[in-house]
Parts: structure tokens; C-alpha cells; sequence
């Protein structure tokens, strides 16, 4: 059994504006964030879907109804089924903080060097050693560490897997850390680097042995 997963990143919000962390907490989308998920429409107009999800989270609900309301080629305008499952990684009391703060933070703990904000801390250190230095850090203890990350993700992926046949299309809308956690482990640690543009597409190949990713990270291809 083999599917095609198009998963896409929400647009613009108005945390990601002001550059704060943003996990759980759910800013509305900006203009451009409307604009991000009508693009994400056109460029996937062709792309007949068989399932349509997102994360519970407003911002990617909206983005994938704006999706399909540009899209041609689904016989029935599917609605968003909500998956809490993708979810973007919890940053429990630094949610809402400007990014340079965590990252201070962060770097003063573990004695790094170069790190300014999130992203850099994704190249100073490991996926899974960011996951468990947020979750150390966080005073109130409740936010997300490695392991319960990836026990939530695995899961839906796996929810993925058994409600999906064989040859069939599906949409995930879900989040920018989420998708680069997701392809640094599957694909490599070098895609955890790159700044997740808001409504682009990445696209993978998933069978019952593997999960090959085709494209990453892409706001220019039309499908």
C-alpha cells in the first residue's frame, strides 16, 4: 500500500509577524496568511484529494479551507478533518515570547555559540536535543519533550496510514516545526536547517516500509 501525503504549512499568523513562539497558542492568520493558503490552493488546483485533514489548530484549519476552496479537481469540497495528533510542538511557558529570548535562554544553558533565535538552535544542536532542552528549560514543566513529540506525531501518522488506500492523494495542513522535525528524521537532519516558508508544500511518497520525501519546503510548484 502506497499514498501520497502533500503536507503544508499553515499561513502567516500574526505570531509568526512579530517572530514569537508559537506552539499551541493560535494567533488568527494575517492578510498574507489568507493569501498564503489561497496560493497553496492554486498550486495544488489539479491535485484530486481523497482525504482532507489538519491539525486542530485554527490557523491550519483555515489554511486548509482556503486550500480547497481553490481546488479544481476534488469531485466533493471536502472539509478539514482535525487531527490534534499534528499539532505543532508545545513551548509551555515560552509560548507567545519573542524567539530571541528562548534562544537566549537555551544558549546560555548548554554554552552555545552563534545562536540568535529558533532556527539557529536547530542547527547548533539535534531535533530531539532542542525538543528536550525547551522541555528542561520551561519553568512551569509543560513543555513538550522528545519523546512525548514524537509518541503524538508517530500516532498520526499511523492514523494516516490505516484510514488510507492504496494509490489515494491526501492533505495535512500542520506547522513549520513539525515539518521540519518530521523530515529531518525520515529524510535527513539537513532539512531541520531551513526556514519554513508559511503555505509551502512538501510532498511525500509513504508505503508500509518507508516514507521517501519528494519535495520540501516549495512555494513555487504547481501540481
Amino acid at each position: 500500500m502506497s499514498f501520497n501525503l502533500y503536507l503544508v504549512r499553515h499561513g502567516q499568523t500574526y505570531l509568526n509577524k512579530y517572530n514569537r513562539m508559537q506552539g499551541w497558542s493560535d494567533a488568527p492568520l494575517t492578510d498574507k496568511g489568507i493569501t498564503d493558503g489561497l496560493a497553496a490552493g492554486n498550486r495544488l488546483a489539479n491535485v484530486k484529494f481523497d482525504h482532507v485533514y489538519s491539525s486542530d489548530l485554527s490557523r491550519a484549519v483555515h489554511t486548509a479551507e482556503y486550500i480547497m476552496e481553490n481546488n479544481k479537481a476534488t469531485d466533493t469540497k471536502l472539509t478539514p478533518t482535525q487531527l490534534p495528533e499534528f499539532r505543532e510542538q508545545f513551548f509551555g511557558s515560552f509560548e507567545g515570547l519573542p524567539s530571541s529570548e528562548l534562544a537566549a535562554d537555551i544558549k546560555k544553558r548548554y554554552n552555545l555559540d552563534n545562536v540568535a533565535d529558533y532556527g539557529d538552535l536547530m542547527k547548533a544542536m539535534t531535533q530531539e536535543e532542542v525538543l528536550d532542552a525547551i522541555a528542561a528549560a520551561d519553568a512551569e514543566g509543560d513543555a513538550e519533550d522528545a519523546r512525548a513529540f514524537w509518541q503524538r506525531l508517530e500516532a498520526g501518522l499511523k492514523y494516516l496510514k490505516d484510514h488510507t488506500k492504496d494509490g489515494e492523494n491526501i492533505l495535512v495542513v500542520a506547522h513549520g516545526t513539525l515539518i521540519r522535525n518530521l523530515s529531518g528524521k525520515y529524510a535527513g537532519r539537513e532539512y531541520t536547517y531551513s526556514s519554513m516558508y508559511n503555505g509551502s508544500i512538501s510532498k511525500w511518497a509513504i508505503d508500509d516500509d518507508q516514507m521517501k520525501l519528494e519535495v520540501f519546503n516549495d512555494i513555487e510548484k504547481v501540481w
